[in-house]
């Protein structure tokens, strides 16, 4: 009798684990369906070009730059940064246009992959200089890295 009952009890157990599922099929069902995921579009980035112009003033230096029929060369400006955000770059562009009211150059560079910004246009080295180490005293924290830039030819 013991058997008889042992093996019924074994038999009900057994029939009843058969009518459930599986505890992926409990968790699939208790779950809901997933979210389709959400794709984001990158915002789009717009540049703005702007031309700038430079007033040039003739001043009564008899050098070889004022001499008849000799044109003043631009060779020398004041870079203010290289950056790869090109955002930033346009920010420190236009914060250097609006506190010196000059020509200042944002141009890209594949090989660097950088934003080069620029400030003015010198005949000289040496005005070149004069001019950063105003910036540098004007606003040290944000121009103490700035240096002068020979044009290429």
């Amino acid at each position: 009798m013991q058997r008889a009952t042992l093996i019924a009890l074994f038999w009900i157990a057994g029939y009843g684990l058969l009518g459930c599922g599986s505890t992926e099929e409990v968790q699939e069902a208790a779950m809901p369906p997933p979210r389709p995921p959400i794709r984001e579009e990158p915002a789009r980035m717009e540049f703005q070009s702007k031309t700038d112009t430079v007033d040039v003033m003739q001043t009564g230096r008899a050098d070889s730059a004022n001499a008849p029929g000799h044109e003043p060369r631009i060779r020398f400006m004041v870079q203010i940064g290289a950056y790869r955000d090109p955002r930033l770059a346009a920010a420190v562009q236009t914060l250097a246009r609006d506190r010196y009211r000059m020509p200042v150059l944002n141009d890209f560079f594949l090989k660097d992959g950088l934003y080069q910004i620029r400030i003015g246009f010198f005949e000289t080295r040496g005005a070149a200089m004069e001019f950063r180490a105003r910036m540098q005293k004007e606003f040290q924290e944000d121009y103490r890295d700035a240096w002068v830039v020979q044009l290429r030819r």
